[in-house]
C-alpha cells in the first residue's frame, strides 16, 4: 500500500488547479473512483479507505466549498454518495469510515469511467462545472483492466474533468497514463505492508566499517530504504533513527529529527560511507545510553515499542555481549542481519532477542538483502503488532489455563557458582517469582521450593515453608548467590532425599534446573534416578551451557531450552509453564477440530509436507475418540477438498494414514471459498458436534484471491473459534479478518517454524475464552434435600451438581470453603467449612453423603445452615469482606408445618449477608424458592432431573479496595442502538462487582460523541442500585467520533470537587471504550491522565489493531481488542480483577493491598452443567 506522503502530493494537485488556474471558483469538485476488484484484496482495500479519510480531512467541505463524491467498482460501479448528499465534512468522514465495504469481483475500469461519467458530473448529483468549478476524478486502482479504458477516459476528459490515476499494487503503467490527465500519474510500489505496525520506536544500527565495502554498503543502503518506505512514518505513528558505526558510533538522525517519511528517504539517499574497524559493543552501548532516551525521541514511557535492527558483517573488536544484554533489559527488542562468517561464532544469536528464528538473519552476502526485505518487514511488523495485541492477552490465557493446575510440587535448582555474575542471578529469581506468580499457592495446591548449587548444594527453603505467593516472592528476593564451582549431578542427586520428604499421593512433582555451563560430574544417572521417581525434569540451560548435557538432565528434547543470556529466561517462561499446565488443562477436553490448509503451487512439495507434519502433532497431542477430540481435514488451492469428515476416524492410526495419504492440488489460493465449503463440515450431517468446542486451524502460505471476511464471520457467528497461520508472504490483515482478532493469528517466516506453534495453539484449544472464572474466595454450604422422596439415583444427580461446583472454584483455607448439611425431618451437618483445604478431599466428602429418611422440613434446615457460617464451624469473619453463599437443592415443597416459618427464614438469611441461590427440581414449589431467594436470578428450576441444567458463575469485587472508577463510553453515530445498550449492560455488571458507597467504590460516566457530556460524577450516586438505574437512563448522542476531546474533559472528574479521592491515596482507573478511530489526536490528553496517577483501560470494539488503544492506555496490558459489543462480557472479569490489583497506587495517602473475593452467582457461565438423560454430567 502506498506510504501517505505520496497522497498528500494528489493533494497538492487538487489545491493547485482550484487555487491557481483560471478558474472563476477556488474550490473544487472531486470524487474518489475506487477499485474494489479481488486484484485490490480486503485488507488493501481498508488501507485505501483511510488514506482517502485523510485527504478529506484536510479539505475545507461545504456546499460552497468542496464537495466530495465516492464511488467503488469491480465489474460495475457503485455509488457510495454523491457530491450533493454530505454537507459537512463530519458526515463524509463518517461514512467513509463506516459505511464502505469491500465489493470483490472481476476489475472492469472503462465500465467504472464511464458510470462516473454518466452519473457523478451531473448537475442533479451535485457537480458544478457548468458554474467553471474545477473538476477532479481521483481513480485508485490495482492492476490492469479487462476492458477497454481508453474511449471512457476520453469522454471523461473532454467534458472538463482533471483524471488523477493512482496505482497500488499489480497497476499497470501504461493503462494508467492512458487514463489519467498528464502528468498526473502516481504509481507506488513496494508497497506498505506495515500499514497494521502503525505506533513503534524503531532505530538501525549499522556497520560501515571497512570489512563492508562500498558496494555492500550501498546494498545496506538500498534495504533501508525499502523497509523506512514500508512503514507508516509520523509523529504519533513509528519514529525512526540511524546511528551509522566502525570505529565509534555517529549518530546520523535520532528518533524524533524527522517527522516525514520524504525527509528520512531524502537524507538516506546521501548517506555517506567512511570504513574503519568495527566496535559493535561500543555501538550498542550507544544506542541504549544515547538513542533510546526520552530527550532522543523515544515513547518507551508512553508503551510504545522499541525495536533495534543490528546490521553488520564481521567479528568485533570489542565486547557485545554484556552492552546487547543491558539494551535487551532496557526493554528494546534486538534484531540482526549479517553475513555467515559473523554467524558461524553465534555472534548474531548473542546480540539479538530470543527466539533465533524470529529475531536472527543470516545471509550468504549482502546481495541476498534484496531478497530477504520482506521478511525482515514482516519480523518487525509481527513484533510491533504481537507486543500491543497478542502478548499480554495470551499471558492472560497462560494464568487462567494453569488454574486447573490445583496440586503440585515444584523445586527450582539453581546455578550459583561463580560464573554468574550479580545481574544475571538477579534475572533468575526475577524468572523464579514470575513462574510463582502463575500457579494457585496454598500448601494444599502448588507448592515452591528453591536449592541452589555450586560445588555443594544448599536448601533455600522446603517446599513446604512457604504457602502464599507473597510470602515465597520474598523468599527468592532474599536469596544470596553462593559462588564456587558447578556439580549439577551432585545437586541432581541431593534433590532426590527433598522431594521423598514433601511426597503427596498423586501430586505431580516437577524440578526446574537453571544452569550456565558444563557440569564438574556426571548427571545422566543422577538425573535419571529422579525421573524412575516420577519426577519431571525440565533444563534450562544459558550461555556456555552444553545441548548434550542439558537433554541428559531433561531426558528429552521437549524439555530443554537453551538461550544465550539470562535476560531472555523470562521469555522462556510462557513455553515452561504452558507445558506444566497443559495435562491438567486438557483433561477430559471435548472438541471438533477441523485443518483447512492451503494445498496452492506456491508451496513447495517439501513445505507441503511440513504442513502435513505439523497436523501430526496436533493429531499426536490429542486424545480421539467419538466423545473426546474429533479430527477433520480440508485442503483449499482453486477450489476447495474434503480429506476426511471429524467423525471419519476414531483413532490416531488412521488419522495418521489419512494424513500421509493427502496429496498437494497446486492451483490458486481462493480462500474464501475454502472457508466458505469448511462450513457446513462442523454441522451433524458432517460429523460435528454443534454442543462441544469446534476450532478450525487455517494454513496459509499468501494473501487471498478472493474476499475472507464474511465467510469467515459467518464461521465465527456459529460459536466456532478460527485460528489463522501464516507462512512467508501471508497478510496479517487478511489473516486477522479470518481469525476475527490478532490473538488468534499465528505467523512464522518458514514452515519448518510450524512445529513451534503446535503447543500454543493446542494450550489454547484446551483453555477456551470464557465470561466466567472459577471461585476464589467464598464460604459455600451445599444445603441438600435427602428425604425418603429421593432415590438413590437422584440423590447421585444432586452429587453431581455439587461436584460440578466445586469443580469450578479454587480451594483452600484461604480460598473458596465448602461445607455440606443433608435435611429431611431434620438437618445433619456432614462437614463444616474448615473440614477440607483441598478439592479432591471435597469431592470425596460429597460423594459420602447419603440421603436421610424423613420429612422435608426446609426453613428448619435454612436457620440450621445459617448458624454453620459462624466462626464456630470455620466460617471467617465478616471483617474479611468474605463472601457467605448457601446452595440449597431440593425436589419437593416443605412440609405444611414448617411453611409457616419460611418467610422468618429467609428474611434472617439475608439480614446475615448470606447469598441464598435455589436448585428446585421436579415437585419443588417455585414459589417457596423464590420467597427463599428473593431474586429471581438465583432460582433455577427443571421439571425432571433429566432436564436440569445450572450454569454457574461468579462476578469479582474488590472486597475492602477503595477506587475511583470512570467510564468513558463512545456515543457516536457509529455505533448502533443495539451495541450502545450493550456498554451500558456492561457497565452494569462491572458496577455489580464492586461494593459502591462513599468509603469503597465510587463510579462515574462521561459519554462522549463530538463533544463529551457529564452522564454520571464520582460522588453523585452511592448505590449500585442508584448507579445502574442512572445508567440505564442514558441517551446515546450520535454525532462524530472525538475521544481527544472525551480525554481532556474526564480529567476534571477525578478532581475533588466532583467527588476524585485521589489526595486520599484512593485508587484512580479511567476505562474507555470507543467504536472507531478519533477524528482529533488522542496522545496528549491520555499522557496528561496519566501523569496524573490515572490508570487507563482502552476498548477497541470493531477497530482490530488499533494503536489508538495503545496511545490511551500508555501500557500494552491494559489494551483490550474485542471484535464486536456481543463480546464485552468475556473482559468482564479481566477487567475488575485488573483494576482491583493494581500495584502503582498514587502515592499521597496510605496504599492498601486489594483482596479478591466473589460476590454472587448467576446464569451466565460457559461451560455449563447438566445432568443428561445417562445421569451423566455433560460439558457443553
Amino acid at each position: 500500500m502506498q506510504p501517505a506522503f505520496y497522497f498528500s502530493v494528489q493533494l497538492h494537485v487538487l489545491c493547485l488547479y482550484a487555487t491557481c488556474c483560471s478558474f472563476t471558483k477556488h474550490y473544487a469538485d472531486i470524487v474518489f473512483l475506487v477499485d474494489s476488484s479481488v486484484n485490490m484484496g480486503s485488507s488493501t482495500f481498508e488501507e485505501i479507505k483511510y488514506f482517502i479519510y485523510q485527504i478529506v480531512d484536510q479539505l475545507d467541505i461545504g456546499i460552497d466549498k468542496y464537495r466530495v463524491g465516492l464511488a467503488q467498482y469491480s465489474k460495475e460501479g457503485r455509488v457510495e454518495f454523491l457530491l450533493n448528499t454530505y454537507k459537512s465534512k463530519e458526515d463524509v468522514l463518517n461514512h467513509i469510515q463506516g459505511r464502505v465495504t469491500f465489493l470483490g469481483g472481476p476489475l472492469q475500469t472503462g465500465s467504472a469511467l464511464e458510470f462516473l461519467h454518466k452519473v457523478f458530473f451531473k448537475e442533479e448529483a451535485g457537480s458544478r462545472i457548468s458554474q467553471g468549478t474545477p473538476q477532479f476524478a481521483v481513480v485508485i486502482t490495482s492492476a490492469k483492466s479487462k476492458d477497454d479504458v481508453a474511449g471512457a477516459a476520453e469522454e471523461l476528459k473532454e467534458m472538463g474533468v482533471k483524471v488523477i490515476l493512482v496505482g497500488v499494487q499489480n497497476s499497470d503503467r501504461e493503462e494508467m497514463e492512458v487514463i489519467a490527465t498528464s502528468p498526473l500519474v502516481y504509481q507506488v510500489s513496494g508497497g506498505q505492508i506495515c500499514s497494521s505496525a502503525s505506533v513503534a520506536d524503531i532505530v538501525f544500527l549499522v556497520d560501515e566499517s571497512s570489512r563492508i565495502g562500498l558496494r555492500n554498503f550501498q546494498l545496506i543502503r538500498t534495504f533501508l530504504l525499502k523497509i523506512v518506505n514500508a512503514l507508516d512514518i509520523g509523529p504519533h505513528n513509528v519514529r525512526v533513527g540511524l546511528v551509522l558505526y566502525s570505529d565509534e558510533p555517529r549518530l546520523e538522525f535520532t528518533l524524533n529529527t524527522f517527522e516525514d517519511k520524504s525527509d528520512i528517504l531524502n537524507y538516506l539517499t546521501k548517506l555517506p560511507y567512511r570504513g574503519g574497524s568495527t566496535h559493535t559493543g561500543a555501538a550498542i552501548d550507544f544506542l541504549r545510553k544515547k538513542v533510546f532516551t526520552q530527550e532522543a525521541g523515544s515513547r518507551k514511557n508512553q508503551g510504545v515499542q522499541q525495536l533495534a535492527v543490528v546490521i553488520t558483517d564481521g567479528q568485533s573488536y570489542d565486547d557485545f555481549v554484556e552492552p546487547a544484554s543491558k539494551l535487551r533489559h532496557h526493554g528494546v527488542a534486538v534484531y540482526a542481519v549479517g553475513t555467515k562468517n559473523i554467524s558461524e561464532s553465534s555472534q548474531l544469536d548473542k546480540i539479538a532477542s530470543y527466539p533465533p528464528r524470529k529475531h536472527v538473519t543470516n545471509l550468504e552476502s549482502f546481495l541476498q538483502l534484496s531478497n530477504i526485505e520482506w521478511k525482515i518487514k514482516k519480523q518487525l511488523c509481527s513484533e510491533i503488532v504481537s507486543q500491543t495485541f497478542v502478548v499480554p492477552l495470551r499471558s492472560r490465557t497462560l494464568k487462567e489455563g494453569c488454574v486447573d493446575t490445583e496440586e503440585a510440587d515444584i523445586y527450582f535448582l539453581i546455578d550459583g557458582s561463580s560464573s554468574i555474575y550479580p545481574n544475571d542471578f538477579q534475572d533468575m529469581k526475577v524468572f523464579m517469582n514470575e513462574m510463582i506468580s502463575t500457579f494457585q499457592v496454598s500448601a494444599n495446591g502448588v507448592r515452591f521450593g528453591v536449592v541452589q548449587y555450586e560445588s555443594t548444594p544448599q536448601t533455600e527453603f522446603m517446599i513446604s515453608q512457604y504457602n502464599s505467593v507473597n510470602q515465597l516472592k520474598e523468599a527468592v528476593r532474599v536469596i544470596q548467590q553462593s559462588g564456587g564451582g558447578t556439580n549439577t549431578g551432585g545437586a541432581l542427586r541431593y534433590m532426590k532425599s527433598l522431594f521423598a520428604k514433601a511426597a503427596r499421593d498423586s501430586v505431580p512433582k516437577l524440578l526446574i534446573v537453571i544452569t550456565d555451563g558444563e557440569s564438574q560430574d556426571q548427571v545422566t544417572m543422577a538425573a535419571e534416578e529422579l525421573r524412575q521417581e516420577g519426577i519431571v525434569i525440565y533444563a534450562i540451560g544459558v550461555r556456555n551451557a552444553i545441548k548434550k548435557e542439558l537433554k541428559d538432565i531433561a531426558g528429552t528434547e521437549k524439555r530443554m531450552f537453551f538461550v544465550n543470556d539470562f535476560d531472555s529466561l523470562k521469555l522462556i517462561k510462557h513455553d515452561i509453564v504452558q507445558d506444566i499446565c497443559s495435562p491438567e488443562a486438557c483433561k477430559n477436553m471435548k472438541a471438533d477440530i477441523i485443518l483447512l490448509v492451503d494445498s496452492s503451487e506456491s508451496i513447495r512439495p517439501a513445505d507441503f509436507q511440513k504442513m502435513k507434519d505439523f497436523i501430526q502433532l496436533i493429531v499426536n497431542r490429542s486424545d480421539i475418540g467419538a466423545d473426546k477430540v474429533q479430527i477433520g481435514l480440508l485442503q483449499f488451492s482453486s477450489e476447495p477438498q474434503e480429506e476426511f469428515q471429524l467423525n471419519r476416524y476414531g483413532n490416531k492410526t488412521d488419522l495418521r494414514r489419512a494424513i500421509s495419504g493427502m496429496r498437494q492440488i497446486k492451483t490458486g489460493t481462493m480462500t474464501g471459498k475454502a472457508l466458505t465449503f469448511a462450513s457446513s463440515y462442523f454441522d451433524e450431517p458432517k460429523g460435528g458436534r454443534p454442543r462441544v468446542k469446534q476450532y478450525l486451524i487455517v494454513i496459509t502460505d499468501g494473501e487471498a484471491q478472493d474476499i475472507v471476511r464474511q465467510p469467515a464471520e459467518t464461521i465465527r457467528d456459529k460459536g466456532i473459534t478460527i485460528y489463522a497461520i501464516g507462512v512467508l508472504q501471508a497478510n496479517n490483515s487478511q489473516l486477522v479478518e479470518i481469525a476475527g482478532s490478532q490473538d488468534k493469528v499465528f505467523f512464522e517466516d518458514n514452515f519448518d517454524s510450524l512445529i513451534f506453534l503446535e503447543k500454543e495453539i493446542f494450550f489454547e484449544i484446551c483453555n477456551p475464552e470464557d465470561s466466567c472464572k472459577r471461585t476464589e474466595v467464598a464460604d459455600i454450604i451445599f444445603l441438600v434435600h435427602g428425604s425418603r422422596s429421593i432415590t438413590d439415583l437422584q440423590f447421585q444427580g444432586m452429587q453431581r451438581i455439587m461436584e460440578a461446583v466445586v469443580n469450578d472454584s479454587v480451594v483452600g483455607k484461604d480460598n473458596v470453603q465448602f461445607g455440606a448439611v443433608v435435611y429431611s425431618t431434620d438437618p445433619q451437618d456432614h462437614f463444616s467449612l474448615n473440614a477440607f483445604a483441598a478439592k479432591s478431599q471435597v469431592r470425596e466428602a460429597i460423594f459420602n453423603l447419603r440421603p436421610m429418611p424423613g420429612l422435608t422440613f426446609t426453613a428448619r434446615a435454612l436457620n440450621f445452615a445459617r448458624e454453620r457460617f459462624g466462626m464456630a464451624y470455620g466460617g471467617r469473619t465478616s471483617s474479611l469482606s468474605v463472601t457467605r453463599i448457601l446452595v440449597l437443592i431440593t425436589d419437593q415443597p416443605t412440609s405444611p408445618s414448617d411453611r409457616p416459618n419460611l418467610p422468618v427464614a429467609a428474611k434472617s438469611l439475608k439480614q446475615g449477608g448470606i447469598n441464598v441461590f435455589a436448585v428446585g427440581v421436579d415437585e419443588a414449589s417455585r414459589t417457596e424458592l423464590e420467597e427463599i431467594v428473593g431474586e429471581r436470578e438465583r432460582l433455577f428450576f427443571a421439571q425432571s432431573y433429566n432436564e436440569l441444567e445450572i450454569h454457574f458463575s461468579l462476578s469479582v469485587a474488590c472486597g475492602n479496595q477503595q477506587a475511583d472508577l470512570i467510564f468513558l463510553i463512545d456515543g457516536s453515530e457509529r455505533i448502533s442502538a443495539r451495541n450502545f445498550s450493550a456498554m451500558k449492560t456492561f457497565m452494569k455488571e462491572i458496577v455489580d462487582s464492586f461494593i459502591i458507597a462513599q468509603d469503597k467504590v465510587q463510579v462515574g460516566v462521561i459519554q462522549y460523541s463530538k463533544d463529551p457530556q457529564k452522564e454520571i460524577y464520582l460522588n453523585e450516586f452511592l448505590s449500585d442500585t442508584a448507579v445502574k438505574e442512572r445508567i440505564d437512563s442514558i441517551v446515546q448522542l450520535k454525532t462524530s467520533t472525538f475521544t481527544g476531546k472525551g480525554l481532556r474533559f474526564v480529567k476534571s472528574f477525578f478532581e475533588t470537587a466532583n467527588g476524585g479521592r485521589k489526595k486520599r491515596g484512593v485508587l484512580q482507573s479511567l476505562v474507555v471504550i470507543t467504536g472507531g478511530q478519533s477524528n482529533d489526536m488522542v496522545d496528549e490528553a491520555a499522557i496528561a491522565l496519566r501523569n496524573d496517577g490515572i490508570h487507563v483501560f482502552a476498548i477497541g470494539l470493531g477497530i482490530p489493531n488499533s494503536f489508538e488503544l495503545l496511545r490511551i492506555a500508555g501500557d500494552a496490558c491494559r489494551v483490550y481488542v474485542l471484535e464486536n459489543f456481543e463480546v464485552l462480557k468475556t473482559i468482564e472479569r479481566k477487567i475488575v480483577t485488573e483494576i482491583c490489583e493494581l500495584k502503582d497506587r498514587p502515592s499521597q495517602g496510605k496504599s492498601q493491598k486489594s483482596f479478591i473475593e466473589y460476590v454472587y452467582l448467576q446464569i451466565l457461565c460457559v461451560p455449563h452443567f447438566v445432568i443428561s438423560q445417562r445421569k451423566e454430567i455433560t460439558f457443553l
